[in-house]
């Protein structure tokens, strides 16, 4: 084979993986993490009739139960030391006030559960469930991660999960 030859086989592939690698970008992601840092709790187990005394309304990490809650939607709270270990997983929990409009309560829980009302949206590790603590209308937290919302914001709240899902110390865990 030619040098020629040789050249121009590099160049094609050069210039193929290249393309490749651009029209494969995931621009749909934020570049940064949305939310406020939250102090590290640590991780440690209790037991699962065990309960422990938080020091905030909305924990983002810290002692948990051995059984993490189960992605979904709920009507009622689910206690934190099970969503601690759902967060642990690297899962998004959702809680809104108990007061919010129905059909704001639907969209939420339509956008982070199925069915799901975006198709392009389709959220694997969230929990969506009424806080009756929330000094916000809505809380979003993740591992060591906070953000607390006055309305409604799809964006917003996409984009906060997409950059926080699985930034966690077993994000492969389900």
């Amino acid at each position: 084979m030619s040098n020629k030859i040789f050249i121009v086989i590099i160049l094609v592939l050069t210039v193929g993986l290249t393309g490749f690698v651009v029209l494969n970008q995931d621009n749909s992601r934020p570049a940064s993490r949305l939310g406020q840092q939250q102090s590290d709790k640590g991780r440690n187990h209790i037991q699962q009739e065990q309960s422990y005394n938080y020091d905030s309304d909305f924990p983002t990490s810290g002692p948990h139960s051995e059984q993490p809650a189960p992605w979904g939607a709920y009507k009622q709270g689910i206690p934190n030391e099970n969503v601690i270990h759902s967060m642990e997983h690297g899962g998004v929990v959702i809680t809104y006030n108990p007061n919010l409009d129905e059909q704001i309560v639907t969209k939420i829980e339509q956008l982070f559960a199925k069915p799901y009302s975006n198709p392009k949206f389709t959220p694997s590790k969230a929990i969506v469930m009424p806080g009756s603590k929330d000094d916000k209308l809505i809380v979003m937290r993740s591992w060591n991660r906070l953000i607390k919302l006055d309305t409604f914001d799809e964006q917003t709240m996409t984009d906060y999960y997409l950059t926080n899902v699985n930034k966690s110390p077993e994000p492969g865990a389900s």
